[in-house]
């Protein structure tokens, strides 16, 4: 009986004079996605009900809402009837009627036409009156030439349309954290592209596969995505000739950071971003991070920082990472780390250990030349 969905913006909303263009962009982003073109309104958006786009919006960032919504004259008989097919069978013992007139010629008050169709309800089902914690919502939002009429909310993603606020190059891994943090930057309005290290023969297809798996999965929130797979085979056992082993994974770390860096800038990227989780490892301490971050070019995005671990893990068991991350592969840093690494390294020592490997810049700038892949995912 659902003739529409209804679309809320919710932080959107927050964007003044510009919340027209981030509405726009959010409309842009559902029909490239869905293929369906929505209705805009300064507060609402609204598709053609179908349990396809339904589906669809879940995985559409910027969205705070949306209802299945039934289109009815404006005329009171029609709403009453409206309201008790609806309820009809619905869940809960309790309700509460929220009526919104956006057409203000309407005869009632907002309250008063609530309080109407709440004593209608009382009369004509076995359902009760709960305005603090109701189990249920009816819904009324009025116009002129019609009405709509909703008793769900389903929670969108929230947010930012996705690419409205620029693109980033993300370091992914094979773990759990990383694609946990591309998710939360394109949340943020990002488009995000990735990078990853491999390290044939110690790395194999099964941990390319991975990293597939979890970009195929990913891509359906922006529509499009690119990965660089970067073969860093002769840079590991190069700088695994570094006189202090203990250095190895942050002399490595700064090496991925300057490729990383020369690919962003010759890309046009706004910034670098990955999942480093503070004190996680021994290359996520404070030291490690500040050292590793001094030889980037751009702006390094961290969004899990704080993250507590379990609610990474329950966040990637939401968007469905969790199961592919934890597969067994061969990552590169697990590789390649040291027995005691460093972890309260200084900027001045991994210099001086770089000044030992005489061939590095070189071996960095084949590297970005002949030994990256590009590789694009579409949804």
């Amino acid at each position: 009986m659902y003739s529409d969905i209804l679309i809320r913006f919710g932080e959107l909303s927050t964007k003044g004079k510009n919340k027209m263009r981030f509405v726009r962009y959010l409309g842009k982003n559902i029909k490239r996605l869905m293929e369906v073109k929505p209705l805009i309104e300064f507060d609402r958006m609204y598709l053609p009900f179908s349990e396809e786009n339904i589906s669809g919006l879940k995985n559409i960032f910027g969205i705070h809402s949306f209802s299945p919504v039934v289109k009815t004259a404006t005329n009171e008989d029609e709403i009453k009837n409206t309201i008790l097919k609806l309820i009809e069978n619905k869940n809960g013992k309790t309700f509460k009627v929220v009526v919104k007139r956006h057409w203000k010629g309407y005869n009632d008050s907002s309250m008063g036409f609530a309080s109407k169709l709440g004593d209608f309800i009382l009369e004509n089902s076995n359902y009760k009156v709960d305005v603090k914690n109701p189990d249920f919502r009816v819904e009324i939002e009025i116009r002129e030439n019609f009405t709509y009429v909703f008793i769900d909310r389903i929670n969108g993603l929230g947010g930012y349309p996705t690419g409205i606020n620029g693109k980033v190059l993300h370091a992914i891994s094979g773990g759990i954290d990383s694609p946990v943090a591309a998710f939360e930057m394109m949340k943020r309005g990002i488009h995000v592209d990735y990078i990853n290290f491999v390290t044939p023969p110690f790395t194999d297809d099964i941990t390319n596969k991975k990293i597939d798996k979890l970009l195929n999965l990913l891509v359906k929130y922006q529509g499009e995505t690119k990965l660089y797979r970067s073969n860093y085979t002769d840079l590991m056992n190069y700088i695994g000739l570094v006189s202090k082993p203990s250095f190895k994974i942050i002399l490595m770390r700064r090496s991925f950071y300057r490729i990383i860096s020369q690919i962003a800038k010759d890309e046009n990227y706004l910034g670098i971003s990955n999942g480093e989780n503070l004190g996680q490892v021994a290359s996520q301490t404070l030291e490690s991070m500040r050292v590793i971050q001094n030889v980037a070019k751009l702006p390094i995005y961290r969004p899990l920082i704080t993250a507590d671990k379990l609610e990474t893990v329950d966040k990637a068991e939401k968007i469905g990472t969790y199961k592919i991350s934890i597969e067994r592969a061969n990552e590169t840093c697990e590789l390649f780390a040291p027995k005691n690494p460093v972890i309260k390294p200084k900027i001045w020592e991994a210099e001086k250990l770089e000044k030992e490997l005489e061939e590095l810049e070189r071996f960095e700038t084949l590297n970005i030349k002949e030994n990256i892949q590009i590789n694009k995912f579409t949804y």
